[in-house]
């Protein structure tokens, strides 16, 4: 029977509740509540996500687009409970539109994408992914690699991410960089951070790790100019978003050998299959930055903690700021 304050929670993102049923738990145990998955067993593709909206009250969303038809679709959607970080495939003036509050859990997915481009600086350094292909090509070569402490790293943006990267670097003794709009000094003194600016960064590290948001501020924030002006030989790494970096500019300077290599997580369009899979000195991952069992876990259970908070008319834990609705 279905009651006056019943409400309805569709679980857009899939998997949901692999790496830990408490997510699942907490919302089919809640009392009022019909929650409803995505039978489709993928990622919603751009037109599909507008026809599982009616009657729904709360969306558990992954990284699929919530624009003004989705959202002109939903006739009792209250809220989107991001399960993630990333929010440029949510469009806040529709959501501002159609009353439709956003929630995110900034901080669950970090370790797992620090860890990540870390290992990546590894990974590129020392020539690992290369020497896995040649052996099995049959053709053994040891590969000559560096240190970490032997390079200067930079890192382009100095949030929740950034700082777990330069934290986890800190014990190998490496020369870190970094650029950030609003530098936290006490933090980079603590771990004994040189701030630059954009430009330097660029021009002075081995290696450049990007961990800035997607805005319309920074979309091709990193272009030709900058990939030109690193070091011959030198890496980027990106685990934010695609179009953070200018993939053009990025294949010119690996066709003309100007850079080492590099490592993408993250790409304009995904699934990607795009120029830059001709290249053997890139490694490119399938946005696997936040696929570690504990970050999942906690991205789950952030998301669908607020997304009832909300149903329930409680205060969330994590509302989206105020900047992006402006």
């Amino acid at each position: 029977m279905v009651t006056e304050n019943h409400k309805k929670i569709f679980v857009a993102t899939y998997p949901f509740g692999v790496c830990d049923s408490k997510p699942k738990d907490i919302l089919e145990e809640a009392s009022s509540v019909e929650i409803v998955y995505n039978s489709l067993g993928r990622r919603l593709k751009v037109g599909e996500v507008g026809k599982f909206l009616k009657g729904v009250h709360g969306v558990i969303a992954g990284t699929e687009l919530y624009g003004e038809n989705e959202l002109s679709q939903a006739d009792s959607l209250e809220v989107i409970s991001r399960v993630g970080v990333g929010l440029d495939s949510i469009n806040f003036i529709a959501c501002k539109k159609h009353n439709v509050g956003v929630t995110y859990t900034p901080e669950a997915p970090s370790d797992g994408v620090a860890d990540l481009a870390v290992g990546q600086m590894i990974n590129l350094l020392r020539g690992i992914f290369i020497s896995n292909k040649l052996i099995r090509k049959n053709i053994w070569h040891r590969t000559m690699g560096r240190l970490l402490s032997e390079v200067k790293i930079g890192i382009l943006g100095v949030g929740r991410i950034g700082k777990r990267v330069i934290k986890r670097l800190y014990g190998f003794g490496v020369e870190v960089f970094a650029c950030d709009i609003n530098p936290d000094l006490e933090f980079g003194k603590e771990y004994g951070v040189y701030w630059v600016s954009h430009e330097e960064l660029f021009r002075i590290c081995d290696i450049v790790s990007v961990h800035i948001p997607l805005n319309e501020e920074n979309i091709n924030c990193v272009n030709i100019t900058d990939l030109t002006n690193m070091k011959e030989g030198s890496f980027i790494i990106n685990t934010s978003r695609g179009p953070v970096v200018d993939e053009n500019a990025l294949e010119f300077v690996l066709e003309n050998k100007h850079l080492g290599g590099a490592a993408l997580d993250v790409f304009n369009k995904e699934p990607y299959n795009g120029p830059l899979t001709k290249f053997e000195n890139i490694i490119l991952t399938a946005h696997i930055g936040s696929s570690a069992h504990q970050s999942r876990y906690l991205m789950e259970l952030g998301a669908a903690t607020d997304c009832l908070n909300v149903l329930m008319g409680r205060k969330p834990d994590n509302p989206v700021p105020n900047e992006y609705w402006k």
